[in-house]
């Protein structure tokens, strides 16, 4: 049984205690340890954690309570000269991490697989940290998790000299919570405002609320598809033929909570008080608790046939047929209620507002909701080979779709008369109409020439370029609880995507190795109206550009050099009604990573891994000014991670290693109390021991024990984690 080193996310969540339980590098001396065949793997692994525990579970990806039972299972028997049964299997409980699958292949006739998998995915549910009063969010039960299933049954028909059948079933779910990106307002932010005479030149120049409120969302998602194709060759060319059928169900519960614990004083206070007055926070909005409800249920059928054509040894034409043709019904509910105070206490209702104009928390439940999606796709290559260091294709795709949707939305709100308690219902109906139509045209080519002695050039392109035509009628509800008129739109769309990329190995030595690629990517999504809404537009472009160098140098046979380098730069620009052009989300991008591996003697290797990012994102700052410096920064993710790992064989029956971690974000900082900063700053290492040990042919044992610390600003300190982690597991052959 192998051991491989976990790789570090260039997105900067390192999941760096995974490496103290999970995977340790392989040693030179791993070949001393068999790879059983058939065999079984008992493991448990437990920590003892002090901080909180649902951080400590979303980054190791197992309870603090910790998980055991079988690892792996593996089986395989030949039953006779043509046929063998292989059987995989897994039940980890803690980690609800579950596998029973089985195989049975017949030489010259075909296999039949079938099996069934789960998984769960640990999530914390944790808002927001404002540093001016310590404010922090996190669920009552901040421990989240989603669990993932998967059934399938596939079956293949492989005779010889004859056409290739295959069949599979799969049906998927998700179902669980998970952490929501979208947080709830909150005033208790240490942020005042003032009431009272001249209150408006004292109230702060910046609001008092930041979407710092924990939210969740809840799923229950399943998809299953019905797969059948065949491939057959008929002289040189080849042929297939696929039918796919899908069926889709979602309901997915968000939920939405704002202004937790706030409620408006009635009657408000006066604004003849002198001196000024400060409102406590909890008088300064009115809490809003309730859900959004996205259902959808659809199917999709789609026929495929390709095939190529060998016409020579260097030249070969391909191509491909598709039509896909999908509906689904579609529907929502989304119900706020908002407490108010009145002259005789506290209501709760629906969609509230009060006065004639007041804006209300809107609800409403969505009916009739459907669409409809016809796609035709065909495409026509052809691939080269002109001589033995010349190859490539190139090809050119037609794409044409047709989208077509209507609902109906019926919302409700509750006007509230505070002088009297007396609550109003008023619900409104607004039909939306939507339609699409989008052809494409997307060539690519793509080649490769080792022409060069120990020098290989490669380079590809795709284009696609999308216009069309969108349609669609909708109707809003407007300030107090009516709705607003139709309004009809009607746009040409353009859409082009370009991609491009050139790159080069060249092996200067042999123990020196060089690759470099130039990449380019450039997006335009326009929209264009006309007809009634001529002159309204709304165009988005954006483009990247970057490098990817990297080196492999080995001045010795048991030393080696891994060098990573990546620059990319990306700027977004946007253009609007009117001719009104903006720029913003200008980013810079670098990357470095070294790793050195090293086996000074047959028992023993080092290696060592070292990453580095430097990534900024521009937003309005320092262009806006005055105030608006003052609650805007621009995006940095600057991150550091690293390892350090040695082996040592002991005897030819026992092995050890020594493990560290390390990972650091320097992006926190607090200029002035009006920011919520979203740069991570994270303190996090991680030490481990590992100790393997062959007890005989049939039996070994691994045995791990190690510690991890993690702090972050970024939520205050209230996510630290730390503690002592221990790991064991026994691999026994069958």
């Amino acid at each position: 049984m192998n051991f491989s080193l976990t790789s570090l996310r260039s997105a900067g969540l390192l999941a760096s205690l995974a490496l103290v339980v999970g995977a340790i590098a392989a040693t030179p001396a791993a070949d001393l340890f068999p790879n059983y065949d058939s065999y079984i793997k008992l493991t448990g692994k437990t920590a003892t954690v002090t901080g909180n525990g649902a951080s400590f579970a979303r980054r190791a990806q197992f309870p603090e309570n910790g998980a055991y039972g079988i690892e792996a299972l593996r089986i395989n028997k030949d039953i006779d000269d043509a046929t063998a049964l292989s059987i995989e299997g897994k039940a980890l409980v803690g980690k609800e991490d579950y596998l029973g699958a089985f195989k049975l292949t017949k030489n010259e006739v075909g296999s039949f697989d079938m099996g069934y998998k789960r998984y769960r995915t640990f999530y914390e549910g944790i808002g927001g940290f404002f540093p001016l009063n310590n404010r922090w969010s996190q669920l009552s039960n901040p421990e989240l998790h989603t669990d993932r299933a998967k059934f399938w049954a596939e079956a293949k028909i492989e005779r010889p000299n004859a056409p290739k059948f295959e069949f599979r079933y799969t049906n998927e779910q998700r179902t669980g919570k998970k952490d929501s990106t979208i947080w709830g307002d909150s005033d208790f932010t240490g942020v005042p405002s003032y009431y009272g005479v001249g209150a408006s030149a004292l109230n702060p120049p910046y609001s008092t609320n930041r979407k710092i409120v924990a939210n969740y969302i809840d799923m229950d998602e399943r998809q299953q598809n019905w797969f059948a194709g065949v491939k057959h060759t008929v002289g040189n060319t080849d042929l297939e033929f696929e039918i796919n059928h899908n069926i889709a169900k979602r309901s997915d519960y968000r939920s939405v909570i704002r202004y937790p614990g706030e409620l408006q004083l009635y009657p408000r206070q006066s604004s003849s008080t002198n001196p000024p007055q400060v409102y406590p926070p909890a008088t300064i909005a009115n809490e809003i608790v309730g859900y959004d409800v996205q259902n959808y249920d659809g199917s999709t059928t789609s026929y495929t046939g390709k095939f190529e054509t060998k016409f020579t040894e260097t030249i070969s034409v391909f191509g491909g047929l598709l039509y896909s043709d999908g509906s689904a019904d579609l529907g929502g509910d989304r119900q706020m209620m908002t407490k108010f105070p009145t002259a005789i206490g506290t209501v709760n209702v629906v969609g509230g507002f009060v006065g004639a104009t007041g804006r209300p928390a809107y609800s409403y439940k969505t009916t009739d909701g459907s669409v409809n999606e016809k796609v035709l796709a065909a495409n026509v290559g052809l691939k080269f080979k002109p001589s033995s260091d010349f190859t490539g294709h190139v090809a050119l795709k037609y794409e044409k779709t047709d989208i077509d949707g209507h609902n109906t939305t019926l919302y409700t709100s509750t006007r509230v008369d505070q002088a009297t308690g007396a609550t109003t219902v008023i619900t409104a109906s607004a039909p939306n109409v939507a339609d699409r139509s989008e052809k494409s045209w997307i060539p690519e080519a793509e080649l490769r020439y080792t022409g060069i002695k120990n020098v290989a050039f490669y380079g590809s392109f795709d284009y696609r370029h999308s216009p069309g035509d969108e349609y669609g009628t909708s109707t809003s509800a407007t300030t107090g609880g009516g709705l607003g008129s139709a309004t009809t739109s009607y746009d040409n769309v353009k859409l082009n995507h370009a991609h491009y990329k050139f790159g080069a190995n060249w092996t200067v030595a042999p123990a020196l190795t060089l690759r470099g690629e130039v990449f380019y990517k450039d997006h335009t999504n326009g929209f264009y109206g006309y007809n009634t809404s001529a002159g309204d537009s709304f165009v988005m472009g954006y483009e990247f550009f970057g490098q990817k160098l990297s080196a492999i140098y080995k001045p010795a046979s048991n030393l080696s050099f891994t060098t990573r380098l990546v620059h990319q730069t990306g700027k977004m620009d946007l253009t609007i009604d009117g001719g009104t052009s903006m720029t913003s989300n200008d980013a810079k991008n670098y990357q470095f990573g070294e790793t050195i591996d090293w086996a000074p003697n047959a028992s023993t290797f080092v290696q060592a891994n070292f990453n580095a990012a430097y990534n900024t994102i521009k937003t309005a700052y320092p262009v806006a000014g005055g105030l608006g410096n003052e609650v805007l920064r621009n995006a940095d993710n600057d991150y550091r991670n690293g390892s350090l790992i040695t082996g040592y064989a002991i005897s030819k029956d026992t092995e050890a290693s020594i493990q560290y971690t390390f990972y650091r974000a320097d992006n926190y900082s607090v200029p002035n109390a009006a920011t919520v900063w979203y740069g991570a700053g994270v303190k996090e290492y991680t030490y481990a021991l590992a100790l393997k040990h062959r007890f005989n042919e049939k039996l070994v044992g691994q045995f791990k024990v190690g510690y991890f610390n993690s702090e972050n600003q970024t939520t205050g300190g209230n996510t630290n984690f730390k503690g002592p982690m221990a790991y064991i597991s026994f691999d026994h052959a069958l």
